[in-house]
């Protein structure tokens, strides 16, 4: 059994939220000989997001803080996070309140016992609240449309593609990390999923398992920077651009 799980937390402008994220995420008790180590990177804020980052660094030494010299969009801000992480274990963690911390140690459980190369969270494992009809259905096409490239692949279906909460063993997540393209900010998930996807290591693919979680949506107005239409467009692209790319 490893001993370490690296959080990364990637955040643009989320002062509102970030103290008490990382307070919810500080406070997850691991399986019995695991520590964490949580890497927060600002991609750029305008608000006080980076303060807020350096403040937590200097308490709390489990917290490694970065920043990127320009606005990079998700894509990039969590590849630098993972390239600088060393744990056995990597998980993404939104840097907003809409996922629930406490279900990592659930995930990881799931992914040790059942000797898992990533575990997925799955949003419509349960019945969670939808605020945005279009974002849901979205999530869904996109997800099904996904699948038709990496089901073949990982002989296992993904339920929620565009999830957050992608749990990987710490080799294979900093593997594919070195291989991110993707500059769009909701390009992430179909990148990594793809590559997940076409990994290989000693000729085998991975073993992929899926872990129902809880989701609380943000409003428009409560900080939720997705675009159903827009960003639905550039995922559809990039699903078929990176199972498509020879890895």
């Amino acid at each position: 059994m490893g001993n370490l799980l690296s959080i990364i937390i990637p955040a643009w402008n989320e002062e509102n939220t970030l103290e008490k994220l990382v307070s919810k995420v500080r406070k997850i008790r691991l399986p019995d000989g695991i520590e964490k180590e949580i890497i927060i990177i600002d991609d750029c804020s305008t608000d006080r997001t980076l303060e807020i980052i350096k403040n937590l660094g200097e308490k709390h030494k489990e917290i490694k803080g970065l920043s990127n010299l320009k606005n990079s969009g998700k894509s990039q801000t969590v590849k630098k996070g993972i390239l600088a992480s060393s744990g056995d274990y990597v998980v993404i963690q939104d840097a907003d309140l809409e996922y629930e911390p406490e279900e990592i140690p659930e995930m990881l459980k799931l992914l040790i016992d059942k000797e898992y190369d990533a575990v997925y969270g799955n949003r419509f494992g349960k019945k969670n609240k939808v605020i945005y009809w279009q974002n849901y259905f979205g999530n869904k096409m996109l997800t099904v449309f996904s699948n038709i490239f990496t089901f073949p692949k990982l002989k296992t279906w993904i339920p929620d593609m565009e999830v957050c909460y992608k749990l990987v063993r710490g080799d294979v997540m900093r593997q594919i990390a070195k291989m991110i393209v993707s500059t769009s900010r909701f390009g992430l998930e179909p990148e990594i999923t793809a590559r997940l996807a076409s990994y290989k290591s000693r000729g085998k693919r991975i073993k992929l398992g899926i872990h129902p979680i809880s989701y609380y949506p943000r409003s428009i107005q409560e900080g939720k920077k997705m675009n159903a239409l827009k960003h639905g467009f550039e995922a559809l692209v990039e699903i078929i651009k990176f199972n498509l790319l020879k890895n």
